[in-house]
């Protein structure tokens, strides 16, 4: 006797765990963009001045960027 059986639709298509040495698609490398302004923000919010986030000028947190002229507020 044979019996015929079918997979539930919610699992057609089932993702193999990954191992190690495998790469993602789009694998995070450096820094991310929430961790480059919360360590400009640190340094402007302690009185220093940092690399601007969008031109890499010197900003400060009164002036903002003396190049591009952008702010973090």
């Amino acid at each position: 006797m044979a019996v015929a059986t079918q997979r539930p639709a919610h699992a057609a298509h089932v993702e193999e765990p990954r191992t190690a040495g495998t790469a993602r698609l789009f694998e995070p490398r450096g820094e991310s963009l929430e961790d480059v302004i919360l360590e400009t923000w640190e340094d402007l919010v302690a009185g220093r001045r940092a690399d601007c986030p969008v031109c890499g000028g010197s900003m400060s947190m009164v002036d903002g960027c003396g190049d591009c002229g952008s702010e973090l507020s």
